[in-house]
């Protein structure tokens, strides 16, 4: 039988990106009108690239930022269309004796870190309660299957890359196709081993399956988008399933796996409003210090 692969442009995202990130200038060197450079502003230079700042404060020598993004996003190409523009900005409309006489006013290395509303511990939890939350508890034998994994530092390095230290974290979300009972406890564990083995640029820190559907907690490298990261493991639970446990998509009379739709969340350790609190306390300080 010939199972069609998902591929990203069939996909619906219910979904909600967003990201802190600092960086600097081009050696630290201090160029005067970086400040002057607004939320606003910002806004207007990356409307084209759908790169929206909800956020933005700058120093003479730093930058920083609360963006959102859509899930089609890579980290690193987010901030390299912002630093670009920021550079360009610089070059274009300022003295042209703060332009770096390298044409790069922004240095190359930054921190970036997932935010949303749920934290990392409300994330956690919420996956220890599917059972509870889909009626499954009470059961002799819960179709279900939670499992967390620890990783060895050696892991969370092939996540970073030389110039950025990063921390990404998603909650992503599938659903069976008709919402069908599919997974069993022993199909979701041999699934979550065949992904976690295929897992080059991803981490798998968690997954809660029920029989319709399953919750993860991945951290991913900041070269690939979460919707990439989503669409490949659909593809290969679908791939797996047909050929490990071919009896169970029979049985839930299903012509694929999964639902062409898929959530993506970002978190961490703080929320949202946390990051916007600091950052307004951040300024304020660079202020009262200029002053």
């Amino acid at each position: 039988m010939l199972i069609q692969p998902y591929q990203l442009d069939e996909l619906q995202f219910a979904y909600c990106h967003r990201i802190y990130f600092r960086t600097h200038t081009r050696r630290r060197r201090p160029i005067q009108s970086l400040p002057s450079l607004t939320t606003q502003i910002l806004q207007v230079l990356l409307e084209p690239f759908h790169v929206h700042p909800l956020q933005f404060a700058a120093t003479e020598q730093e930058i920083t930022g609360l963006l959102s993004l859509l899930p089609s996003e890579s980290i690193s190409i987010a901030l390299s269309k912002i630093k670009g523009r920021i550079s360009k900005w610089i070059s274009t409309y300022q003295d042209p004796s703060e332009v770096s006489t390298h044409h790069k006013n922004l240095g190359k290395g930054y921190f970036a870190a997932t935010v949303g509303q749920p934290t990392t511990d409300s994330i956690e939890a919420y996956l220890d309660k599917q059972a509870e939350h889909h009626g499954y508890a009470n059961r002799a034998r819960p179709p279900i299957w939670v499992k967390r994994f620890s990783h060895a530092g050696s892991d969370r390095q092939k996540l970073m890359t030389g110039h950025a230290h990063t921390v990404l974290r998603y909650h992503l979300v599938f659903a069976t196709f008709f919402r069908r009972g599919v997974f069993t406890d022993v199909a979701a564990r041999k699934l979550t081993e065949c992904w976690r083995s295929r897992s080059e640029k991803f981490l798998i820190d968690k997954v809660s399956f029920v029989p319709d559907h399953v919750h993860l907690a991945v951290s991913i490298h900041p070269t690939h988008a979460p919707s990439d990261v989503a669409v490949s493991l659909m593809n290969v639970a679908q791939e797996f399933i047909w050929s490990e446990f071919p009896k169970l998509v029979i049985q839930a009379k299903v012509d694929r796996l999964w639902q062409p739709s898929a959530y993506v969340g970002s978190f961490g350790d703080l929320t949202c409003n946390a990051i916007s609190a600091y950052m307004k306390n951040w300024m304020e300080m660079h202020e009262r210090d200029f002053y």
